[in-house]
């Protein structure tokens, strides 16, 4: 696995290869930053179940101007933040506690948690708008099975399919 583009790219990324978590494909990774392009450019950036890191130190490697990389298990998070040299803030803690005491806004936001948790989807998507953790217009994005859909419980403005993967995008107003 490696970083698509920007400022790191082709470097490589670390992560367990005994399933201890499922990276974001690359498909997906470079869909998300094809959507956004330019606007990532000094963009803040919120990374929810980071895992390697990978999604938040793509946005970073493209120019956000601030990230911040949310997850319980954060070894390879800073071993990947350590390898490239990146900026981006770690955050080693539950990710609805998280999103429950940060006073933080972003423009942008990837949710990834494990799929089974279906709870932590609705959670945490509940949260993110009930305490306006996106700025004006911001954009949160959503991977999940495809046998899985949030749009049930919120609106979505677009969704993807990749494989077995579907990213949802909801839209702050």
């Amino acid at each position: 696995m490696h970083i698509i583009s920007g400022k790191y790219q082709r470097r490589s990324l670390k992560f367990p290869k005994d399933r201890l978590f499922r990276p974001t494909k690359s498909i997906v990774r470079e869909s998300v930053f094809n959507i956004l392009g330019s606007q990532i450019q000094q963009a803040s950036f919120l990374d929810l179940c980071s895992g390697s890191g990978a999604v938040g130190l793509e946005a970073e490697s493209r120019g956000a101007s601030m990230v911040v990389c949310v997850d319980r298990q954060v070894k390879f998070l800073k071993y990947n933040k350590e390898s490239l040299g990146a900026g981006i803030d770690i955050v080693r803690q539950d990710i609805t506690r998280y999103l429950n005491i940060t006073d933080l806004t972003f423009d942008f936001i990837f949710l990834d948690p494990i799929w089974a948790d279906k709870d932590t989807y609705t959670v945490s998507i509940r949260t993110i708008f009930n305490r306006s953790l996106l700025k004006s217009n911001g954009w949160l994005f959503v991977e999940h099975d495809v046998n899985f859909c949030p749009a049930d419980l919120f609106e979505v403005a677009k969704q993807y399919k990749y494989g077995n993967s579907r990213l949802s995008v909801f839209i702050q107003p």
